[in-house]
C-alpha cells in the first residue's frame, strides 16, 4: 500500500480570514497530500483554533476536488446518534465520498459538562451511536436498540453514497478502543505512536480479535 500524507488544519489561522484555512487546503490538494485532518473542540483549548470537524470540512469539501477529508478526532459522545449519522452521511455526499470519520470518546470533562455528558458514559456512548450509525447508513428504514438510542423504522434525510457509510477510523490506545476498531471500525487510528507501539497495537489487535471471535 502507499504512502499517504496529510496535513492539519488546526494551526492558528486568522479569525478575520476565514478563506485563508480554505485556501491552506487547496494548496495541500495543489502539493499533493492525501488528506487534511481537522479535530474536535467545543471549548477554547488553547492550542489554536477550535472548531467543529464536519462543518469546516464541509466548507473543505466545496473548496477542493479530491482531498480526502479526515476527521481528527471527532468525539462520538459529543453528537446524538442520528445527528452523527446524518451529517456525516451528508458530508459523504457532499464531498462526492471524500470523507473519513476518525472518532474517539474524548476526555474534556469541561466539555461534557458543557453538552451534558456524563463523562463516565464517553465509550458506551461511543459504542452506542458508532452502531447507531452503521444500521442507519446500512439499512433503509433501520431497527436499532441500544443503551442510548432506540429506532424504528428510521431513514436518514440523506444516505451516503459510500456503500455502509463513510469509512470509520476508531483511535485509542485502551483495549477497549481496539476492541471498539475491530467492531465497528475499518482502521484503527494511532497517533504518537512510534514503530515499536505499532508492532504492539498489531499483535494486540490479533489477541482481542482472536478472544472476540472465540466468544463470539
Amino acid at each position: 500500500m502507499p504512502l499517504r500524507l496529510g496535513v492539519s488544519l488546526q494551526p492558528r489561522w486568522p479569525v478575520d480570514d476565514g478563506a485563508a484555512v480554505l485556501r491552506a487546503a487547496r494548496h495541500a490538494e495543489d502539493l499533493g497530500f492525501d488528506h487534511v485532518a481537522v479535530g474536535n473542540r467545543l471549548l477554547d483549548s488553547g492550542f489554536g483554533l477550535d472548531t467543529d470537524p464536519l462543518v469546516l470540512l464541509s466548507a473543505v469539501a466545496g473548496a477542493t476536488t479530491r482531498l480526502r477529508l479526515l476527521t481528527s478526532v471527532l468525539v462520538a459522545p459529543f453528537y446524538p446518534a442520528v445527528v452523527l449519522a446524518n451529517q456525516a452521511a451528508t458530508l459523504d455526499v457532499v464531498s462526492a465520498g471524500r470523507l473519513l470519520l476518525g472518532v474517539g470518546t474524548g476526555w474534556n470533562p469541561d466539555e461534557f459538562a458543557a453538552v451534558g455528558v456524563p463523562a463516565r458514559e464517553r465509550g458506551a456512548r461511543t459504542d452506542d451511536h458508532l452502531a447507531a450509525a452503521k444500521a442507519l447508513w446500512a439499512q433503509r428504514p433501520a431497527d436499532f436498540d441500544g443503551p442510548f438510542t432506540t429506532l424504528r423504522q428510521a431513514q436518514l434525510g440523506v444516505p451516503p453514497v459510500t456503500p455502509g457509510g463513510p469509512p470509520v477510523w476508531v483511535g485509542g490506545h485502551s483495549d477497549a478502543a481496539l476492541r471498539r476498531a475491530l467492531r465497528f471500525g475499518d482502521a484503527w487510528y494511532g497517533t504518537g505512536a512510534d514503530a515499536e507501539e505499532l508492532t504492539d497495537v498489531r499483535r494486540r489487535l490479533r489477541d482481542l480479535g482472536g478472544a472476540e471471535n472465540a466468544t463470539g
